[in-house]
């Protein structure tokens, strides 16, 4: 009698779900390369900024303090600082730190700049109002004497004003020292509640202050 073998079928690739068809390796493969892709990409991608961050100039900040701020103002302290940096963004480059002083008594006002030491005074206690004011006005002194592309602007200054100095004139309203540090306070600001109503500024020189802080 004949022996009749059956043979098995050892192969699989009639069924569709079976992981050795080839389009299912190629599949496999294609969001394998797609994987390795991106992350590659997110690696380059932290790379750059990495180097950005390292090469990227660790600036000083504009202002320090000698003391503790006072909890009554330091909110707004923190706030006119923070604004300040904001406006004076793309000249932020040539303004160096500015050290405030807290002081009891400031002769001739309520606060003042020492160009020497590039310190501000501000005399203590005060109002978060009229401290924030005083910080950004003596700000904006510190910026016309530690900055040296100030000197463009006061020319240009000097030229629209009709004035033959910088400082020097006998009402403090009528000095564009003064006016600068004024236009600043409303650039940076928004508003002067102390010397609004005192001095009035041209608004072509407001105008002036503020394309030079955006050049």
């Amino acid at each position: 009698m004949a022996r009749v073998t059956t043979q098995i079928p050892t192969s699989t690739s009639n069924r569709p779900d079976s992981p050795s068809d080839p389009p299912v390796r190629r599949w496999v493969r294609r969001k394998i390369v797609s994987t390795i892709g991106v992350v590659v990409v997110a690696v380059i991608i932290g790379v750059v900024a990495l180097y950005g961050w390292i090469r990227e100039p660790q600036r000083d900040p504009v202002v320090r303090f000698a003391q503790a701020i006072p909890s009554d103002v330091e909110g707004e302290a923190r706030a006119a600082i923070a604004e300040f940096t904001d406006v004076f963004g793309p000249r932020r480059a040539c303004i160096p730190t500015a050290h405030v002083v807290l002081v009891r008594d400031v002769d001739g006002g309520d606060a003042r700049y020492l160009a020497d030491a590039a310190a501000i005074e501000i005399e203590i206690p005060t109002t978060p109002a009229r401290f924030r004011e005083s910080l950004v006005h003596e700000l904006a002194h510190h910026v016309e004497r530690a900055c040296p592309a100030f000197a463009d602007l006061r020319d240009e200054w000097l030229a629209r004003s009709g004035a033959v100095a910088w400082s020097g004139q006998e009402r403090w309203e009528d000095r564009p020292t003064e006016q600068w540090a004024e236009a600043v306070v409303g650039l940076v600001l928004g508003e002067r509640l102390l010397h609004g109503d005192e001095m009035t500024i041209d608004p072509d020189l407001v105008l002036l202050a503020g394309e030079w802080l955006d050049p």
